[in-house]
């Protein structure tokens, strides 16, 4: 694996901090690219391993799990903290689908990253007895065994290439025209919608960090905007889900239009 700058790590993370920030005034390139070198894939997962190798303390992960079991609270400092090394992971998870071979999250490293989520939102949510319950989870997940297991899917992931990334790329892109040709949405569905563009998100941060473009930046920013936009409403499909106001899997509705007008630019500019 590669080894790069403290200099680098801080850009690329300075970039995921601010990767739900709606910017109005960024537009998009005239044309994405979606054709890059193996070498260029390779060292975006270098990265994003590295950048979350060196944010991973698992004693003090365990102790805030601990904490928030059995307190249901941790203090604004904790939360941040919090906040950031569950951001590293989401990164991690991200580059095993765009950049692996088999484009999805071996299933230990995936369920320790949704179990932070879960506990995330259950503490959002002020829902105490599920802050315990994914506490205890997330802690259980922390021992020995399964940290063990998800080093070695770390070490055996298998790198895609080029034609693979492309295929991968436009098949995502494709998802996203299926669902702008329907009227409505549920819950569910929108969520995918989110994760395919929070992971090119994901994919230009890297790219901007490693081999520094106009588009890189560019593109990280358009994506930002669509993904903080879908991030507050997901936020809102969450509440209402968790109040038994909203069937997730069933009820529809319609992708706001900002979102809508935003994602059909976004798709008419990658080739077909």
């Amino acid at each position: 694996m590669s080894g790069f700058s403290d200099a680098q790590l801080d850009r690329l993370f300075a970039a995921i901090l601010v990767n739900d920030v709606v910017d109005p005034s960024v537009d998009l390139p005239p044309a994405i690219r979606v054709d890059y070198p193996s070498g260029h894939l390779a060292d975006g997962f270098a990265l994003s391993r590295q950048l979350w190798e060196e944010g991973f303390d698992r004693a003090a992960l365990i102790a805030m799990a601990t904490k928030l079991g059995r307190e249901g609270t941790i203090d604004a400092t904790e939360q941040l903290w919090f906040k950031h090394v569950r951001a590293k992971f989401k990164h991690l998870r991200f580059a095993f689908v765009l950049y692996g071979a088999e484009h999805r999250c071996p299933a230990t490293f995936k369920a320790v990253t949704t179990a932070m989520g879960h506990l995330q939102d259950a503490f959002r949510g002020g829902r105490r007895g599920a802050v315990a319950r994914q506490a205890a989870v997330l802690r259980l997940l922390l021992a020995r065994v399964p940290l063990a297991v998800l080093g070695r899917e770390i070490v055996r992931m298998k790198p895609s290439d080029s034609g693979d990334f492309r295929r991968f790329t436009l098949g995502q892109i494709a998802e996203l025209r299926t669902m702008l040709g329907t009227d409505t949405v549920t819950g569910h569905t929108f969520h995918v919608a989110r994760k395919i563009i929070s992971r090119q998100v994901s994919f230009h941060d890297d790219m901007r960090t490693i081999h520094p473009a106009d588009e890189h930046v560019t593109m990280s920013r358009y994506l930002s905007a669509i993904n903080g936009l879908m991030g507050q409403f997901h936020d809102g499909l969450v509440l209402r889900k968790a109040s038994g106001d909203l069937d997730y899997a069933r009820e529809t509705f319609a992708f706001p239009a900002d979102i809508r007008q935003r994602l059909t630019s976004l798709v008419e500019r990658y080739p077909i």
